[in-house]
């Protein structure tokens, strides 16, 4: 009787094969898992694509199921209709190409490109003031009175500066002859044309030093003198419009520096020559909403 041959038990473990497809599946596994991490999803987007699909049976226009006999026909030319929203509108024409159209994407190109336009038109009021202050700078050298005037700004207005010393004589309020000239120099740069529009408000300062004259019985008093005869300087000797211009004094009660040095009172002693760059006015009723709801007018009144 014949033996019967033993069957060949299969080597242990996986077989080779097993170890390559298992090594290409891990391999295919990280690399979806990175690309995956390395993308963003919008979810703007993303509930904009869904949205397009909501209460929707089907992609064809008006929601009308083909039957078997209109397949050939009417399926083929309401292919041609079908469109698909995501961001923009993808559309099949009849030679089947596709065409992209980024109807959303053009209107932020063109929402973006009218916000660069009005920033470029929206002139930073510090900046306004500081190239007026330069240019008003650059007259005052070139007519060599830069030694006597200085220039400083803020974002509503541009303002000259003038030692009471070279103004005026001690406890009097009538201007010197060089004092004149700086005014002279002055006067024509507001008239200018591109400057016409501006309003000037001339102010008269003092030191601490208390006076006590028949003319001027105290510093508020002469403050307001020197202001005045200032303003009447650019008015009747200058030709300027009494319409655009004030005066007023604030005696002693707004010091640039120490009263108690020889150089603070003088520095004290001055008067300023303000031209208005922003003095239009609002109502309680013209602010908007958006700022008082933004908390923008009780942050400015902390601010303050």
């Amino acid at each position: 009787m014949a033996k019967k041959k033993k069957e060949e038990c299969p080597p242990a473990g996986a077989p080779a094969w097993m170890a390559t497809y298992g090594d290409m599946v891990t391999l295919l596994l990280c690399f979806f898992v990175l690309l995956f991490s390395m993308s963003s999803v919008d979810v703007a987007k993303f509930k904009a694509a869904m949205s397009s699909f909501a209460d929707q049976i089907d992609v064809m226009p008006g929601g009308e199921a083909l039957t078997d006999g209109d397949l050939l026909d009417n399926g083929i030319s309401q292919l041609n209709d079908i469109v698909v929203v995501f961001q923009g509108a993808m559309a099949w024409d009849t030679e089947g190409d596709e065409s992209i159209t980024p109807n959303e994407n053009e209107n932020e190109d063109e929402s973006s490109a009218d916000n660069e336009d009005n920033q470029e038109q929206e002139i930073d009021p510090y900046e306004l003031a500081g190239k007026i202050a330069e240019e008003f700078e650059e007259i005052i050298q070139d007519e060599g009175v830069e030694a006597s005037v200085a220039i400083s700004f803020s974002a509503n207005y541009v303002k000259f500066t003038l030692q009471g010393e070279f103004l005026f004589d001690s406890g009097r309020a009538n201007l010197k002859d060089k004092a004149k000239d700086a005014i002279a120099v002055i006067a024509d740069i507001g008239k200018e044309s591109k400057y016409e529009g501006y309003d000037v408000e001339i102010a008269g300062h003092t030191d601490n030093l208390s006076i006590n004259s028949v003319q001027f019985p105290n510093n508020w008093i002469l403050s307001n003198y020197r202001a005045y005869a200032v303003l009447e300087e650019m008015i009747n000797v200058h030709g300027y419009d009494p319409e655009r211009i004030a005066a007023t004094g604030y005696g002693e009660y707004r010091p640039l520096a120490d009263n108690d040095t020889i150089e603070g009172r003088a520095a004290n002693r001055r008067v300023e020559i303000k031209v208005l760059l922003n003095t239009e006015e609002l109502t309680t009723e013209e602010y908007t909403t958006e700022q008082i709801e933004d908390g923008f007018i009780d942050e400015q009144i902390k601010g303050d």
